[in-house]
């Protein structure tokens, strides 16, 4: 769908609005993001991590990624993805560990054995993974050059949005795509459409 001029630029603001409305009761909430209960219509609750300034840290370490060049991320995917870096982006997102994993199709029980021996990924998966931090670091990025990223979380709203049914998925879970490269890259299109105006 055309948004008129102005209106993506809108859309990216109503979302920080929208975290900013709901800051006191996302840090204090045990429960996490369910995106199947979003699609049954059951409510949706958002989970922040608490430690703000490695939320902060993690954050620009994403934005940096997203502005990396392939050769650059090739590097990084063969030196290997730490394993751990899959229950840190949970936590950040706000979402389950299990449907995190199952959406990036990698096995919860191996993935966190592998954290806890602190080993890396295999390069298909750690691209995966560092592929949905891009994004978040996409969000971050897109946010500070459209308007006030003040107490904007970019992780929390990525979150959100991929927990949310999206009209131009033909209202399915932008969820359900992390798990190919493909898919990630026609999530980032859909985020960049946002901003240049082409849909909402």
């Amino acid at each position: 769908m055309r948004l008129p001029p102005g209106k993506a630029v809108a859309v990216i603001r109503d979302a920080i609005y929208e975290v900013r409305a709901h800051g006191a009761s996302v840090s204090e909430s045990s429960s996490p993001v369910r995106w199947g209960d979003a699609r049954e219509g059951r409510a949706v609750v958002i989970r922040k991590a608490k430690n703000s300034v490695d939320r902060c840290r993690n954050i620009q370490r994403f934005q940096e990624a997203s502005a990396a060049s392939w050769g650059e991320l090739a590097v990084t995917v063969h030196q290997g993805i730490p394993a751990k870096e899959v229950e840190d982006l949970a936590a950040l997102l706000g979402l389950p560990f299990v449907e995190l994993c199952c959406a990036l199709g990698l096995p919860p029980s191996k993935i966190r054995r592998k954290a806890r021996n602190w080993e890396a990924l295999p390069a298909d998966q750690g691209e995966r993974v560092l592929g949905l931090q891009r994004l978040v670091g996409q969000v971050q990025t897109m946010v500070e050059e459209c308007g006030d990223p003040t107490d904007f979380d970019a992780a929390v709203w990525t979150g959100h949005w991929l927990t949310s049914p999206q009209p131009v998925l033909g209202g399915s879970f932008a969820i359900e795509y992390l798990g190919t490269v493909t898919g990630q890259q026609l999530l980032s299109d859909l985020l960049m459409r946002n901003v240049s105006g082409a849909y909402s």
